[in-house]
């Protein structure tokens, strides 16, 4: 009973794996998910770090850009206070005349055509008027200024001045005039001087511009301020960058040790300068500029990735001008969060290397442990000399076939003069002579018939599904088997073997538990032993069957 009852919770060997691939399965997800959570906090590291090293650089550029736009206004407020004064040493000369002889940097003035939306009536043409005049005093009085409000030494620029009614361009530099003058196009109102008109700049707030110059793939960077006296507007201040000045700039502005590319671009994603920073080839196509454009509709700033490649973007305020990153895998995976994160997929990878090992390991464990406890189990319920059931696997199997005990017979035999063949040709003769009669026996059982061993050279039969007759015919078969093939032993002689056998049915007494009729059978076993053995007895004492 207690036996029947821990089979019912034993788990298959089959459920046992089952419920390991399950728990192994379980590991793995919940261990991917972590890691997948882990990889999306890197992932927003990695974004976060990018957009603050593009924030340092934006914030570098703007910084310079305002100073650059401060010294403007400052500049023209001293122009105008100077163009005001009537004290000048001096006397001035023609705007196309330039002052060798001074001892500061001279003024270099080339003529500039303007729109004649922009202009007087009578512009400047080989003649002086008095406003003309005092805006060259003003200028050779504020140039000396010109140097310290451009800067030597970082963001390089050239001041300018465009004169409105002279329709003349100076500063200091004569390839400055030249590229200005070929980037204006009056025909086409195109240059930065009709955005300081009244009309367009209301406010007479300072401007950023771009200018391509004629006949180059060259382009100009210009900050500049309307100038207006007399409550007339008379011409236009300005600072020129050009795209080498800009670019070291840019290069000197980027975080120490980056992998990234960095390269400015206009509003409509047209380069402006040439890449700086960690060299990766990468140019935008249309796909990534039309992103970066959409994307810059809602916010300033964005990340986004595009194949292999991380573009990182920022427009930056008042110079109409976006900055771009661009950084590969290959250039990632040196940074903090790229070993960050190839560390994850490393330890990633061992973990489920390891599971996968672990996994593999305890299975075959389970498999072996399964093996063994078959192996154990087929021990303690099979008899290990003739390969039969034992007592205890013959109860065990009985109560599995019929749970009930009904409508079955049962044959009990035990095998003649055993114990005289033990002691005469010894126990290993008497161990050959059980193997004989166990094959002889399943030779003339029925396939659904149960044999067992459950004496020394005692056997037992569990027919089920039959009565007395049955019974009686399967008994009589295995006598017969028996009597009819002797052993034959080393020496060649034959040594006959016979056995007395017992018959009772559940059918003869219902009421019978099956230890009763198991004694039933017995009882007539060894009556047909008292009778003269090779014998099947059943029912009374005057019927047998010899």
């Amino acid at each position: 009973m207690s036996t029947s009852r821990a089979n019912r919770f034993r788990l298959p060997l089959a459920n046992t794996l089952r419920v390991i691939h399950l728990c192994f399965i379980f590991v793995f997800v919940l261990t991917a998910i972590l890691f997948w959570q882990q990889g999306q906090l890197f992932s927003q590291g990695y974004r976060t770090g990018q957009l603050s090293h593009l924030e340092s650089v934006i914030a570098r550029l703007e910084s310079r850009a305002q100073y650059k736009v401060d010294n403007l206004r400052y500049l023209k407020r001293i122009f105008i206070e100077a163009m005001d004064d009537p004290i000048f040493p001096g006397s001035p000369v023609a705007p196309w005349e330039v002052n060798e002889n001074a001892i500061q940097r001279p003024l270099w003035i080339g003529e500039l055509p303007l729109p004649d939306t922009v202009t007087e009536d009578e512009a400047f043409q080989g003649k002086e008027s008095q406003e003309v005049r005092n805006q060259l005093n003003g200028l050779r009085k504020i140039q000396g200024l010109f140097p310290l409000a451009t800067g030597e030494h970082e963001l390089l620029a050239d001041l300018y001045y465009i004169s409105r009614e002279g329709e003349f361009i100076a500063s200091l530099s004569q390839e400055v005039n030249e590229q200005l003058i070929n980037s204006y196009n009056p025909h086409e109102k195109q240059g930065s001087f009709v955005l300081a008109s009244p009309l367009l700049n209301p406010r007479r707030a300072p401007f950023w511009t771009r200018q391509n110059i004629a006949n180059s793939d060259e382009t100009v960077i210009n900050a500049a301020i309307p100038v207006d006296f007399g409550g007339e507007w008379v011409g236009l201040l300005g600072i020129a960058f050009d795209n080498q000045s800009v670019q070291k700039f840019l290069a000197s502005s980027l975080p120490e040790g980056t992998q990234s590319a960095y390269r400015l671009y206009d509003e409509q994603l047209k380069p402006l300068t040439k890449a700086v920073g960690a060299e990766n080839n990468v140019q935008l196509n249309v796909e990534q500029k039309k992103t970066i454009l959409k994307m810059l509709i809602d916010k300033p700033r964005g990340t986004f990735r595009s194949g292999s490649v991380f573009i990182t973007f920022g427009k930056l305020r008042g110079t109409h001008s976006v900055l771009v990153s661009t950084q590969t895998l290959s250039q990632g995976l040196h940074e903090d969060f790229g070993r960050f994160s190839l560390l994850l997929v490393t330890m990633f990878l061992i973990f489920v290397l390891s599971l996968l090992g672990a996994h593999r390991i305890i299975c075959r464990l389970v498999g072996n442990m399964g093996n063994l406890q078959r192996e154990m189990q087929h021990h303690a319920l099979h008899d290990d000399l003739t390969g039969v059931l034992n007592r205890r696997g013959f109860f065990e199997k009985t109560s599995q076939v019929s749970p009930n005990y009904v409508d079955y017979t049962l044959v009990l035999l035990d095998l003649d003069h055993f114990k005289k063949v033990n002691d005469m040709y010894g126990h290993q003769v008497g161990d050959n002579v059980l193997i004989h009669a166990t094959g002889r026996i399943q030779r003339a059982i029925r396939k659904q018939d149960i044999l067992g061993r459950i004496g020394g050279e005692e056997f037992c039969i569990y027919l089920p599904n039959s009565d007395l007759k049955t019974g009686i015919m399967v008994a009589t078969r295995i006598k017969w088997e028996l009597e009819s093939s002797a052993l034959i032993l080393e020496d060649g002689s034959q040594l006959p073997v016979t056995a007395s056998l017992g018959v009772a049915s559940y059918r003869e007494h219902p009421e019978y538990m099956l230890e009763q009729i198991q004694s039933l059978a017995d009882m007539r076993m060894y009556r047909a032993k008292a009778r003269g053995r090779n014998q099947v007895c059943w029912l009374g004492e005057d019927k047998f069957q010899a």
